[in-house]
């Protein structure tokens, strides 16, 4: 098994989060047409697109498997270009682009790169041994 720290676990809500958003907006649908056909509800597909929280697994489960998508692959690491990739993809795919929403992908995307320059110091850090 796989242990994460903290900062890959932040990384992975956030890949989770923009790999449901993109297929969303890839397949025309609305955060509440996601949410009626996953019987959940629009705020808790927004909250899990935007990573807010750490969301149920059901709701993830729900969602996931009305998007096709597989969803122990929500669940893997992902290279810092590959999130970027999805989110600038996002971008494109936008139909509704506020201000806000323009915003918030350059905020995400800072906060990527932000914890991918922390996870990488956090790796670098001389381990502490005991004899």
């Amino acid at each position: 098994m796989t242990h994460y720290s903290d900062i890959e676990l932040e990384i992975i809500n956030i890949s989770l989060g923009v790999t449901i958003k993109l297929k969303r907006l890839e397949n025309n649908l609305s955060q509440l047409d996601l949410g009626n056909m996953s019987n959940t509800d629009n705020t808790i597909v927004g909250r899990i697109e935007r990573s807010e929280h750490i969301s149920s697994w059901l709701n993830i489960y729900k969602v996931s498997q009305e998007l096709n998508i597989e969803y122990s692959s929500l669940f893997i690491l992902k290279k810092e270009i590959e999130i970027l990739k999805m989110i600038d993809k996002c971008l494109v795919i936008e139909k509704r682009l506020t201000k806000e929403k323009q915003s918030f992908y350059n905020s995400l995307k800072i906060r990527v790169q932000n914890l991918f320059i922390e996870l990488k110091s956090a790796n670098e850090k001389p381990k502490n041994i005991e004899l």
